[in-house]
């Protein structure tokens, strides 16, 4: 099983081995549902490049974890996917694959077509769609979860540098290479 713990400062400093890291409701509610027992062995993440495992310990009703090893693992390439922001409920799930295929960085482009859909991503919704990629985080066992921004205007985020590659999906286009090298790349994805 793998648990979410709040974000410690850097370096490991708030990761001593031995030391035990009160867990937040969320994951004492996930740990009842799962009908955890105390001593179980965890896989501990926080989605900031943690990485480590250890224990649970119950102590009354509070849960926590005792800590018997945590590294800092070391930011993955950049992989930026903007994609216009249409339903919210599908971009929920390409948020989710997303953090699956290691995207580090995904942009909500608001584009005159998503500006229709009337169940599209808005700004309200953005805390919900950060657990979502935290909670996929957390599913995948993956070290650090994607930053989701603020949406942005398609002429505006077309305006903003590049850093390394740019791709647009395109029926018409060439196929994207099997492969990432470590530079980063920016994948652009229009409207349905």
């Amino acid at each position: 099983m793998r648990v979410l713990v709040p974000r410690a400062g850097r370096p490991l400093g708030g990761w001593e081995v031995g030391k035990r890291v009160r867990l937040d409701e969320d994951e004492v509610r996930h740990l009842q549902v799962r009908r955890a027992k105390d001593r179980e062995e965890v896989v501990v993440l926080d989605g900031a490049g943690l990485l480590g495992s250890g224990q649970l310990v119950q102590v009354g009703r509070e849960w926590m974890v005792e800590i018997s090893a945590a590294e800092i693992r070391q930011r993955p390439s950049a992989l930026a996917l903007a994609v216009a922001a249409g339903d919210r409920e599908r971009f929920s799930w390409m948020v989710e694959k997303s953090v699956e295929l290691g995207v580090t960085r995904i942009v909500p482009l608001e584009t005159d077509r998503a500006a229709s859909v009337a169940t599209r991503l808005k700004q309200a919704h953005l805390t919900r769609l950060r657990r979502s990629a935290l909670e996929a985080t957390k599913q995948c066992g993956v070290a650090w979860e994607p930053t989701i921004e603020e949406p942005v205007a398609l002429d505006d985020f077309s305006e903003q540098p590049l850093a390394g590659a740019g791709w647009l999906a395109d029926q018409q286009g060439a196929p994207a290479p099997a492969e990432l090298d470590l530079r980063p790349v920016t994948v652009v994805i229009g409207p349905e």
